[in-house]
């Protein structure tokens, strides 16, 4: 029978477990891997059968860590931590230097891309990488950057990069009446969007900024901003927009603005450091340009 040298239990079902814990979630953490959620529950079985030991107390919906599980997360984020800080100083052995920086999918597209080509035109010699997803970033950091809405200024250090306003959008073809009445707005087919990010606005909040707190039409609901961008612009429905944010489809006249009812956002967008990143020239250049060319 082979021995295994560290006596560990498989990578695999290590980086499994840990990725579950940091989640506090099977499906959330079968997303983030890009498996099933029943492949994450077969792995972490598999854990505590080698372990012979409970991880996760489960419940309907969520799984809580036992005083165990506690144990071997710390134990784990901390090796992973330092194994990734050092895959990170070998990768910057490297001739180009490189940094990842983080996003969700419509501040990528709409926003981000568009600044790091024009980032490369001027600085080739730096290759940025993006990291997208639809979800909170876990802490402590991994990325060396990573752009965030959020109400107060993150604990990392930061720079705000800015704030917005939150409009109804919809496509030039879109033919329901309003005229600006924000009781007739309520009742219009509107297009809601259920985000991870709790501090996300949504059309309740946004009706109760302005005073308003009667009934609001459920016309569509999706779980992806591009997504209900998109649905917008086939002329479905009416979209809550980030106006900086999409200015380039008011620009482009693919959206337009649906009434003259607008509130400012509650919080801004915030590009956040992992500790420490900000001390890497490639990351203080392209934080730096980013800054400075907000317009």
């Amino acid at each position: 029978m082979s021995q295994r040298h560290y006596d560990l239990p498989s990578l695999k079902m290590l980086a499994t477990f840990e990725c579950a814990a940091r989640c506090g979630s099977f499906k959330v953490a079968a997303a983030e891997l890009n498996v099933t959620t029943s492949a994450i529950s077969h792995q972490v079985k598999s854990l505590e059968q080698d372990l012979g030991l409970r991880l996760f107390e489960r419940g309907h919906r969520l799984v809580k860590l036992t005083p165990d599980g506690q144990d071997l997360r710390r134990a784990l984020t901390a090796n992973f931590t330092a194994l990734s800080n050092t895959v990170r100083e070998l990768r910057l052995k490297q001739e180009v230097p490189q940094l990842t920086i983080g996003s969700t999918t419509a501040v990528s597209s709409l926003w981000l891309t568009p600044r790091v080509t024009q980032f490369w035109r001027s600085h080739g010699d730096v290759m940025v990488n993006q990291n997208v997803r639809d979800r909170p970033f876990a802490r402590p950091l991994q990325l060396d950057l990573v752009i965030e809405y959020a109400l107060e200024p993150p604990k990392e250090e930061a720079v705000k990069l800015f704030g917005d306003q939150l409009i109804p959008l919809c496509s030039p073809t879109f033919s329901y009446e309003c005229d600006g009445d924000i009781n007739t707005l309520a009742q219009a087919p509107l297009i809601h969007m259920d985000a991870a990010e709790t501090n996300w606005t949504n059309w309740p909040n946004w009706f109760k900024s302005l005073g308003y707190n009667g009934r609001i039409s459920t016309h569509q609901r999706v779980n992806n901003y591009t997504i209900a961008l998109q649905l917008a612009q086939d002329g479905t429905g009416i979209v809550l927009g980030w106006k900086r944010l999409v200015q380039p489809l008011l620009d482009s006249g693919k959206l337009i603005e649906y009434s003259g009812l607008s509130i400012d956002a509650p919080g801004a967008f915030y590009l956040v450091f992992k500790n420490g990143s900000n001390q890497r020239p490639e990351v203080k250049s392209f934080s730096h340009w980013l800054v400075e060319n907000l317009e």
